[in-house]
């Protein structure tokens, strides 16, 4: 694919905006518990039927749950911080690899860093909100369960080597195509 015009080298450069990422991570992790059973609790009382009717109906119990879902789930998105990363310019991501020569367990292992100074590092440096310290970002990954770091790595790793390309919204899609059937 071509550009529809010709640019000047200096306005591409002026123009350039390195990726960016979040991702969200509910700190209220006990919370998912509570989510959990509830969801089972609802599946139970879907299964009853309101008492005093043969064909069966709306069963109170469910509705009653269902809203406690709703609530919960509230009060996660209030626990959940989107943490928002920008990619690094290449000379600072090399910079960044060099400061973090592998270990030889690492150099055996095939690593071209060693990843856990490094992963504390590059969380670190692209963390654009909330932004942290070296020291705050290895004190964050100390408090985070494995998963929920490797979601804040892999989001700050992926803004570095990942191509950028124009998403496609399989939802926005739906959405639009749905409102385009009953507006004729």
């Amino acid at each position: 694919m071509t550009a529809a015009k010709a640019a000047d080298i200096a306005d591409i450069i002026g123009n350039v905006k390195r990726p960016e990422k979040t991702v969200p991570i509910c700190l209220a992790g006990d919370l998912q518990a509570e989510f959990e059973d509830l969801e089972r609790d609802l599946a139970i009382a879907r299964d009853q039927p309101e008492e005093g009717t043969l064909a069966g109906g709306a069963n109170p119990l469910a509705t009653q749950i269902a809203q406690q879902i709703v609530e919960l789930r509230e009060r996660m998105r209030e626990h959940t911080t989107v943490f928002r990363f920008r990619g690094l310019q290449r000379k600072k991501f090399k910079d960044l690899v060099a400061a973090h020569p592998p270990s030889d367990e690492d150099k055996d292992a095939g690593n071209d860093v060693d990843w856990e100074t490094f992963g504390v590092a590059l969380v670190s440096a692209c963390a654009v909100e909330p932004q942290m310290s070296v020291e705050q970002a290895g004190e964050l990954a100390d408090e985070l369960t494995q998963a929920q770091w490797d979601s804040l790595f892999a989001a700050s790793y992926s803004v570095n080597k990942r191509d950028v390309d124009v998403p496609f919204s399989y939802a926005a899609s739906a959405v639009l195509s749905s409102s385009k059937k009953t507006s004729r």
